[in-house]
């Protein structure tokens, strides 16, 4: 709709200046031209488009600037909602998979599961279809987004004096636009015409975002009380009603809901501009040089140092993503100047990414032994990304000083460079470092770890398989009514409302008396002295305790007889639930150094979001970004059952550091 919406605006101004243009003499041959490119842009093929495409920037007109907009708009929308869709049917498909061969073993033993292996494969079949529908449509919108940007760069290379007002109506969009794809496309191709102070504006572009979003940002904690009131009550009308609630209180919960969602989704609208302008701010980067780089450049550091809210760290990353060598050196300087922590783990990150392996003697002798914890968590990932030897000794010697989070960091990173396993156990890497460090190459990152069987040890929190040595672990639990449902995928694996669910039978455990299991056992590696709660969550959303608890001898009886008690009814509010867990672990949206009292949250879901603020994936993945950007919480996720949200959990995992197990 958004994308129809656009191209009819498109119309409806060029319709104008072509009346406009036609009254004074518009020359035939450029009409022409622009009719044919806009037949073939839609239905002709890769070389006709190119053709067509040459001949309208042939004409240096700058009605042509419209046409080729209204063109960039369209396939930019069709581009990004084709990546998105992609990445989402690829998770789901991965996890059909292994649903499938789960079912294929069981159908084995039992022939009445054949019905619902067919039906899989089905499934299967259907989604690799759509898998390679929209391949092929990031494969045929991608060279054309490319092709369109260079014709429009020389597009306003010739027209001159006339290139200033197609600019400004371009600025204009992406300052101004109501519609989110019109201003993601004028920024995109602000990004590919370039001209020098680009990346500067661009830069002023993001402040003036950043106290837009600041600004909607206030408005939503006195709406989020009115929600979370009305969760509370549809909870305990579910509860009370065998898990229906009243229609009067859902009438007023969306009410609710609604007037904070608008609020909500302005925040994530700006954030989405905000990225696009680092995306475009980087690509005019890249093209300036000599002492235009260098006014650019220092524009943009002194830039980022007035900047407030998330505007400094996206100013950074637009400055780092233009990847010159100038800017590495740029910022490395910066690194050692830097005070804020948040912002150095940021550049970190961004020099990493870069491959400046000049950045690791700093990282070695300096970040290393930063007092920030999330430095150093930011300097052991770099270290294992640059894939550094001398990190390996180093890392080792670290793991005598480093405890929980930052013990959990140190393993993974020598297993990354070393392909073995012993977690944070010093002795045996040292061991293995005397008997093996002679002659040793960093074997490349993407070789898979040939981790030992000394690795095998039971200390540390382990959740559905999933390890820490965190002393200050979060876990946020799943009482919605579906975990009630056999943890064992028979009949009806996707949890299909139209057909009878899958209970458990004799000697079977449902989905929620497993989730206890693994919780207490995972409480059980909890050292003495440690912190953590448990967020429960369904319609509405609850703690075991107010506060954050300390693990004390007594305490695991306590727990014990409280997970007893639980039982599941209700919705699944998946985005109140990571709300509260992210307000008691004490991360909030800030550019500012934080340092949360937890490190570590483990999420379990066995279903899709189906009720809270906002049910959509990705807008609760970008509530979770924002707020635990500048906190920089380890989230581990664990989907239960075929009808979880693969994406969104598997997304979750990725985007905060964590890992992800379906079961």
């Amino acid at each position: 709709m958004r994308s129809i919406s656009k191209t009819l605006s498109c119309i409806g101004i060029l319709g104008l200046l072509l009346t406009q243009a036609s009254a004074a003499g518009l020359d035939e041959e450029f009409d022409k031209k622009r009719k044919a490119f806009e037949r073939v842009a839609v239905s002709g093929t890769p070389a006709e488009r190119e053709r067509a495409l040459q001949e309208l920037v042939g004409t240096e007109e700058p009605l042509a600037v419209t046409v080729l907009s209204g063109e960039f708009a369209r396939a930019a929308t069709k581009l990004r909602k084709a990546e998105e869709e992609l990445v989402r049917v690829r998770y789901q498909l991965d996890r059909k998979r292994t649903l499938l061969l789960t079912l294929q073993m069981r159908a084995e033993r039992d022939e009445s599961l054949n019905e619902s292996v067919a039906a899989q494969q089905q499934r299967i079949r259907d989604l690799e279809a759509q898998v390679e529908r929209h391949q092929g449509v990031v494969e045929e919108m991608d060279p054309w987004i490319e092709s369109m940007g260079a014709g429009a760069s020389g597009l306003f290379a010739s027209l001159g004096s006339k290139a200033k007002s197609a600019r400004k109506d371009l600025w204009e969009t992406a300052e101004e636009a109501a519609e989110l794809n019109q201003r993601l496309a004028a920024v995109e191709m602000l990004g590919f015409v370039g001209a020098e102070g680009t990346a500067v504006d661009m830069q002023k572009l993001i402040a003036d975002l950043g106290k837009e979003r600041s600004s909607e940002r206030r408005k939503l904690p006195k709406l989020l009380i009115d929600v979370r009131k009305m969760e509370a009550r549809m909870q305990k009308e579910q509860e009370q009603n065998d898990g229906r609630g009243s229609a009067a209180t859902m009438q007023q919960y969306e009410r609710a809901k609604a007037e904070a969602v608008s609020v909500q989704r302005a925040v994530v609208e700006l954030a989405r501009v905000m990225e696009a302008c680092v995306d475009a701010g980087g690509r005019a980067l890249k093209r300036e040089e000599g002492p235009l780089l260098e006014r650019a450049l220092s524009a943009l550091l002194k830039a980022q140092k007035k900047a407030k809210g998330d505007a400094r760290l996206r100013t950074l990353e637009m400055i780092a993503s233009s990847g010159s060598a100038e800017v590495v050196a740029a910022l490395r300087s910066l690194l050692e100047k830097e005070k804020e922590p948040v912002v150095k783990g940021k550049v970190i990150a961004a020099l990493a990414a870069t491959g400046d392996t000049e950045l690791s003697p700093w990282l070695l002798e300096t970040a290393l032994a930063d007092e920030s914890w999330q430095v150093r968590s930011r300097a052991i990932a770099a270290l294992a990304t640059l894939r550094v030897r001398d990190a390996i000794p180093a890392l080792i010697e670290r793991l005598s000083n480093a405890e929980g989070r930052e013990l959990t960091d140190c393993g993974e990173a020598l297993t990354s460079l070393t392909g073995m396993n012993f977690h944070g156990n010093k002795e045996l890497w040292r061991r293995w470092w005397a008997d093996n460090s002679d002659g040793f190459v960093v074997p490349e990152l993407k070789e898979e770890s040939d981790a030992s069987a000394a690795a095998e040890e039971t200390v540390g929190v382990t959740f559905f398989g999933i390890r820490t040595d965190s002393r200050r672990v979060m876990f946020v639990l799943d009482l919605s009514g579906s975990m009630n449902f056999a943890m064992v995928p028979r009949d009806n694996p996707d949890d299909d409302p139209q057909k009878p669910y899958d209970m458990p039978r004799k000697d079977e455990f449902s989905r929620l008396d497993v989730a206890k299991t693994e919780l207490m056992r995972a409480l059980g590696g909890l050292d003495e002295g440690s912190i953590f709660n448990i967020v429960m969550y369904a319609s509405d959303v609850w703690t075991w305790k107010d506060d954050l608890v300390e693990m004390e001898e007594d305490t695991r009886p306590k727990i014990s007889e409280f997970l007893d008690s639980l039982e599941a009814v209700g919705a699944t509010n998946l985005y109140s639930a990571l709300e509260v867990a992210l307000d008691i672990s004490g991360a909030q949206a800030s550019e500012k150094w934080q340092e949360p009292e937890i490190d570590t949250i483990f999420v379990l879901s066995d279903g899709r979001p189906s009720v809270g603020l906002s049910t959509d994936p990705d807008e609760i993945l970008a509530l979770v970004k924002e707020r635990n950007e500048a906190a920089g919480i380890t989230i581990h996720t664990i989907g239960l059952s075929g009808a979880q949200d693969a994406y969104l959990m598997r997304s979750l995992a990725e985007q905060n550091g964590g890992t992800y197990a379906a079961r």
